[in-house]
């Protein structure tokens, strides 16, 4: 099977993955392993993230590799993924699960939940360069599902009468119009009702996508929730003005396709 073929096979995977494949939270998953249960650990995000920091003991193997992977009857595996896309360890457990002798279910949440609640990693303690996850409009738009948060952080623009011979100011892309299926906050209690408890409960955290008008609060919100010890969160690309054009750009970005809504109503974020 050439890589093309793979990868149109890969993502098709998605699609049934998660009927079929069970789950354990990061808290689960945990015990299992204080337990000493007989566990193999599989992280499909690439190699280059998986040297920056993994679970202890995990084995490393891309998500695309794996459909031709030779692997031994490993028995019980969980398997994880970065926790910040939609459904690649899901597919990635269907593939497992066709191996002989494999067994594989999916950490909920990914990396991301498992650092968020406070487990091991392989990272290295001390300074690192700021890392700062993003998403695309369009991966936004595939990702949309329950456990995503839309935290707006956008601040609404003053709103004089425009001068003669000048446009008005443009309303705010209306968020839940776009995003009918996310939840919407404008503020991390909002986001997050009990605060640091609700990010270490054995549930998975969700996803908080931060979109602001490109003024850097995306950036002082994701050190707010790094310091908060928060991981699963990405920022807009864009923010605003990636809404607009629908994460397009040059000619491409007329919107014909989406009336411009009416200004959405923007609660003031306290910093």
């Amino acid at each position: 099977m050439n890589s093309s073929l793979l990868s149109r096979w890969f993502c098709g995977a998605t699609f049934l993955a998660a009927a079929s494949v069970l789950a354990v939270t990061p808290a689960e998953l945990q015990q299992k392993l204080s337990a000493g249960e007989n566990l193999t650990l599989i992280d499909v995000r690439p190699t280059a993230l998986f040297a920056q920091g993994h679970i202890p003991n995990a084995i490393n193997v891309p998500a695309t590799l794996l459909p031709h992977k030779q692997l031994p009857p490993l028995g019980n595996v969980v398997v994880y993924d970065g926790g910040l896309d939609r459904d690649s360890a899901q597919a990635a457990a269907t593939v497992l699960n066709a191996k002989p002798g494999i067994h594989a279910e999916v950490l909920e949440g990914g990396f991301a939940a498992w650092e968020t609640a406070q487990s091991p990693t392989t990272r290295p303690g001390g300074m690192r360069h700021e890392e700062v996850p993003f998403i695309t409009y369009a991966q936004l738009k595939r990702f949309e599902g329950e456990d995503l948060v839309l935290m707006d952080l956008r601040q609404a623009a003053a709103s004089p009468k425009a001068p003669a011979g000048t446009t008005a100011a443009r309303p705010l892309i209306d968020l839940q119009a776009e995003f009918p299926n996310a939840r919407l906050a404008h503020s991390l209690a909002e986001a997050l009702p009990n605060g640091k408890a609700q990010m270490i409960t054995p549930a998975k955290p969700p996803l908080l996508v931060l979109i602001d008008r490109g003024d850097g609060a995306a950036q002082a919100m994701a050190r707010q929730l790094k310091a908060s010890g928060h991981k699963r969160f990405v920022i807009l690309a864009g923010g605003e003005e990636g809404l607009v054009n629908q994460g397009r750009t040059g000619r491409a970005r007329t919107r014909s396709s989406l009336p411009v809504p009416q200004a959405a109503s923007v609660t003031n974020i306290n910093r």
